[in-house]
């Protein structure tokens, strides 16, 4: 039996390939220049990387507000019912039910959004107690010139042992600011493809848009 074999090109291609292709030969080429704009094939190519870096990163914060309200507000409000609201009544993670939650340990560590409202009693006693001996040893270096600068060093923080507070003047902006109403996964989807779409449409209308500037500009 004789086998007759099929160039790719040949080979009938699945519609969602073709419709792929067409897109990319229709919307992504280059070639085309605008004289009265000035803007030629690497224009549009940066103008359609900031369009699809705006979708990105609308997206991502997108779901950092969602993983912010819900997941870091899920803690802060813990601290709250729990009225740790002082450095006295400050609580470890165990103690709030949080051992072992690892984005939560990270978060007390790094994360700028959290740590504006929720503080460390031991890092707070650490900066206290470098402060006082930074003034001594200013005042040493009054007379002893030739002593060096005084070298600070960041208290780092131990999720696993220190204790956290809310100071009682901001207990209500930490749950205005992590309140999880309306902030839902689903909803940080439904946002990214929304946002999806709407980066697909710019892309198609980019050309025509380009089109009709340029013409807009042409010399009368």
């Amino acid at each position: 039996m004789e086998y007759i074999a099929l160039d790719v090109s040949q080979q009938e291609m699945p519609l969602a390939n073709e419709l792929w292709l067409y897109f990319m030969d229709k919307y992504f080429d280059d070639s085309k220049f605008y004289p009265n704009l000035n803007i030629d094939g690497d224009d549009t190519s940066f103008i359609r990387l900031v369009i699809i870096g705006l979708f990105i990163g609308l997206s991502i914060a997108g779901f950092a507000a969602v993983f912010n309200k819900r997941v870091l507000g899920n803690f802060v409000r813990k601290l709250i019912s729990e009225e740790a609201l002082s450095p006295e009544s400050a609580k470890t993670l165990e103690e709030l039910g949080f051992a072992g939650k690892v984005t939560i340990y990270n978060a007390v560590r790094k994360s700028t959004t959290l740590r504006r409202v929720v503080k460390c009693r031991e890092e707070q006693e650490y900066e206290a107690a470098l402060k006082e001996k930074q003034a001594e040893y200013e005042n040493a270096r009054q007379t002893d010139k030739k002593l060096p600068k005084f070298k600070e060093t960041e208290y780092k923080v131990d999720p696993t042992r220190d204790r956290f507070y809310i100071p009682e003047d901001m207990k209500y902006m930490a749950d205005v600011k992590f309140d999880a109403k309306g902030n839902t996964w689903a909803s940080a989807i439904f946002c990214c493809i929304f946002m999806l779409v709407l980066m697909v449409v710019a892309i198609i209308l980019l050309p025509s848009i380009l089109e009709f500037l340029n013409n807009l500009a042409a010399p009368k």
